[in-house]
């Protein structure tokens, strides 16, 4: 058992955005991963719910390295059903993964955990705050709920958190700009100036992957995201370009608010539910950054995607998806 727990590694949220780049990237490095999603997929994705994980005590019994990144991501949804997948669940996963001895567990949280009222360079020992929704404070309670899982016992822990992550496949940074602007739907709050800190999806893969086989990452907290900020205008450039049209249109924090607050009246009297949410408009505000030296130095890290060939990348997968006309 001891030699197939030191090959053994289990990705929950398999089939999602950081989960399937996760997949893949172990895959084409020879290594077979266990995939946990709701729906399975091939022989290595199993279909089960992380909220039940006695239902898959059979793969954490051979795990040697969990890395969850299974989450509701939404500024939208209802505060029980987030409360529900990013926090009780991960509470119970964690608890699982201590009971059948995994030696390490990853949590993928997110640079939200710090507020959207923190300002300046931020490093892992800046305080957390919950300021910024539902979103925010799940992720921030699943932090709490991993560390207390293992304090008591030998599990190794390693929180990680991602900047701005985009790439192919990603649903907020790509997928709903590009649907908003084509309903002529897509503003920016702040005109525009508020902070964007864009990782590509390949470049956080790397850096989880060295956090899973790297002894220095034991018991760490890691920012994972680009060095320095762009502006939100800068970055949502790109998406405009790519539909040969101009903008994205910057208006005062307080006129973009209130839009939100329409939008999402609207979105809930036909049912629907609106990310363009005040939440999403007061993170697209933020006046922060990430230091990344600690990943640097303890994992040998560094981001190494531009931004204008991940865009690149990021508009022909668009283009493949039938995404843009």
């Amino acid at each position: 058992m001891a030699d197939s727990k030191q090959k053994r590694i289990l990705i929950t949220g398999a089939n999602g955005f950081i989960g399937g780049a996760l997949m893949r990237h172990f895959e084409a490095n020879d290594i077979s991963p266990i995939g946990i999603d709701l729906v399975g997929a091939g022989e290595n994705i199993l279909a089960e719910d992380i909220s039940k994980p006695e239902t898959f005590s059979a793969a954490l019994d051979e795990c040697d390295v969990l890395i969850h990144s299974a989450a509701l991501v939404s500024n939208a949804a209802s505060d029980p059903d987030m409360w529900k997948a990013n926090v009780l669940a991960t509470k119970r996963l964690a608890e699982a993964a201590v009971k059948y001895r995994v030696r390490r567990f990853i949590h993928i949280s997110s640079i939200v955990v710090y507020g959207n009222t923190a300002e300046g360079e931020l490093d892992e020992t800046h305080p957390v705050h919950g300021n910024g929704g539902s979103y925010v404070l799940t992720k921030l309670a699943a932090e709490h709920a991993v560390l207390a899982s293992a304090i008591n016992s030998s599990m190794e822990t390693v929180i990680i958190r991602p900047g701005d992550v985009y790439g192919p496949g990603s649903r907020p940074w790509v997928v709903l700009p590009i649907e908003a602007i084509k309903k002529s739907q897509f503003i920016l709050p702040a005109y525009g100036r508020g902070y964007f800190r864009p990782i590509y999806i390949d470049d956080l893969v790397t850096g989880i992957s060295q956090a899973a086989s790297k002894e220095s990452a034991a018991n760490e907290i890691f920012n994972m995201s680009c060095k320095g900020y762009i502006s939100t205008k800068e970055f949502f450039s790109h998406h405009f370009k790519w539909m040969d049209k101009r903008g994205p249109v910057s208006v005062p924090t307080p006129i973009a608010l209130l839009c939100a607050s329409a939008a999402t009246k609207i979105a809930k009297l036909s049912g629907e539910v609106s990310e363009a949410s005040r939440a999403t408009m007061m993170q697209l505000c933020t006046k922060n950054w990430f230091n990344i030296s600690k990943a640097e130095h303890l994992l040998g890290w560094r981001p190494e995607m531009s931004l204008d060939e991940g865009m690149n990348l990021s508009r022909s997968w668009a283009l493949q998806k039938g995404l843009l006309d």
